[in-house]
């Protein structure tokens, strides 16, 4: 199964990108990694964001997957009592997952936020 993953940080941006990418590269293989980008927070007033797209296999199926990165997200310090838009230390979502030619799971943020479709396009 190929996973597409969004990450993003606003709060020590580039030390916990890093850390993220070390993190998944222990649970995916083949690991590809768009560039990244920086883009203004949105729905809230805070530093830039970088954001990236990072691709690879893994035996998981979704839940087990989603369940790994919540981990990494909490070893990051990420906070989960805040509101929905606000400064975060890593956000990772999952927004493609292919088996063989065929879409499983496509996120709606593909469509909603260039942050998001913008780096994908360098991995498609």
């Amino acid at each position: 199964m190929k996973y597409y993953l969004s990450l993003g940080s606003n709060i020590n941006a580039e030390k916990n990108i890093a850390f993220a990418i070390e993190e998944l590269n222990k649970i995916l293989s083949n690991v590809i990694i768009s560039s990244t980008h920086k883009t203004k927070a949105e729905g809230f007033e805070g530093d830039d964001f970088l954001n990236l797209i990072l691709a690879g296999d893994s035996k998981l199926d979704f839940d087990l997957l989603n369940k790994e990165l919540k981990t990494i997200e909490d070893s990051s310090g990420r906070k989960r009592d805040v509101p929905k838009f606000s400064a975060r230390t890593l956000d990772i979502d999952i927004v493609l997952q292919i088996d063989g030619d065929e879409i499983v799971f496509e996120s709606d943020e593909i469509k909603k936020y260039l942050f998001v479709s913008e780096p994908l396009k360098e991995l498609i």
